[in-house]
């Protein structure tokens, strides 16, 4: 899953992230659901890491009067999202910036952050990342966050293991699979789930709930 995402390449990432991750469509169904029923309704919501599309393409379906700010520091990544959405009768405000350097003008009923936390680096860089977020989002608001995760080493090593079989079965390569596996504790900035949970509510956020899990990738929600 390692790329550079400034190459052109990364255009095909919205095609292949599906079959590396089992229940990839699932985590943003779940999302799309959680976000229809939260009270009051959403005007305005932030997408951290829009590039690709899949975040507006699956929330705009259940939220028809929101406006979007999709952010993204990949300006390949932008382009393929505003390739896919461009059928989308929804207001969408692009940004190719990096979180932590975007100037917050308004507040925003929702935000998601979804697998962008493991790229960044150490604890403190990340309680800042969510500070920033927290900050971002009007009382009462909701976030929906999702990160690689780490755990003990024998669940690792099984959950590793499990994942490239899944892979190879859908017919990412054999040498891909096994780099993945092998690599991941080193290519992904990861945090335990008490650790996650400690920075959400250390940073103002409550009613942390864990609501989706493929292998070590994990979703949580949470209220400002």
């Amino acid at each position: 899953m390692n790329l550079n995402w400034h190459n052109n390449q990364v255009k095909t990432y919205d095609q292949q992230i599906s079959k590396k991750i089992a229940g990839y469509n699932l985590l943003y169904d779940l999302t799309s659901h959680l976000l229809s029923i939260h009270i009051p309704p959403i005007q305005r919501m932030l997408i951290i890491g829009a590039g690709g599309g899949q975040e507006l393409i699956s929330f705009s379906s259940v939220l028809p009067n929101c406006h979007f700010t999709a952010l993204d520091f990949s300006e390949p990544m932008l382009a393929r999202a505003k390739e896919r959405t461009q059928q989308l009768n929804t207001p969408i405000d692009f940004v190719l910036a990096n979180w932590m350097d975007y100037e917050v003008t308004a507040q925003f009923d929702a935000a998601s952050c979804l697998l962008v936390l493991n790229f960044i680096e150490g604890i403190e860089e990340k309680a800042r990342f969510i500070n920033k977020i927290y900050h971002s989002l009007k009382p009462g608001a909701v976030l929906f966050i999702a990160t690689m995760m780490k755990d003990s080493e024998q669940c690792m090593k099984r959950q590793l293991a499990a994942w490239k079989n899944y892979m190879q079965q859908q017919e990412i390569s054999s040498e891909h699979a096994t780099k993945f596996a092998e690599t991941y504790q080193d290519a992904y900035q990861l945090l335990q789930e008490d650790e996650l949970i400690s920075l959400l509510t250390a940073c103002g956020f409550t009613s942390v709930s864990h609501y989706f899990q493929s292998f070590l990738l994990a979703g949580y929600i949470c209220i400002k």
